[in-house]
């Protein structure tokens, strides 16, 4: 996908990124680089025997981290994204577990210009689905994007 700039999107448009299965070394990684230290995310005996779930699952951080980097294969935002503005109302709706391939669904909301003229506000929601077309998560996202012809 070639990069959109803010012109480019709009209200009630989607997208959906290519799929992500999540391995158990994955979330392994991610939990040392994050400092993720719970057992519910180290110790498979501590989560077959007290964990919600009788497997592995993935920090929220992960499913949101990436989510993003899904989003961003895409190239949709590639050189066009100034900055990251918010997440908000994000929801974990049921887990992402070892094994579990996850795609993204981003839709737009709002779109709106700044006082600057070579920027504008996107809102996306971010729909987190995982190899059943179960949702897993969802946030609203706002990204400042460079305009077309500031």
């Amino acid at each position: 996908m070639e990069a959109k700039y803010f012109e480019d999107w709009r209200v009630g448009e989607q997208i959906e990124t290519m799929g992500r299965t999540v391995g158990d070394s994955e979330i392994s990684q991610f939990v040392a680089l994050g400092g993720f230290y719970e057992e519910i995310f180290m110790n498979q005996d501590f989560i077959a025997k007290s964990g919600p779930y009788p497997t592995r699952i993935a920090p929220g951080a992960l499913i949101f981290a990436f989510a993003e980097g899904l989003i961003i294969l895409t190239g949709c935002i590639h050189r066009i994204g100034m900055a990251l503005i918010s997440v908000d109302e994000m929801n974990f709706k049921r887990p992402l577990k070892v094994g579990d391939t996850m795609r993204v669904r981003v839709s737009v909301v709002e779109t709106r210009k700044t006082s600057k003229p070579d920027r504008g506000i996107v809102t996306f929601e971010h729909t987190v689905l995982n190899q059943n077309d179960e949702e897993v998560m969802e946030c609203r996202v706002k990204r400042m994007l460079r305009c077309r012809n500031a």
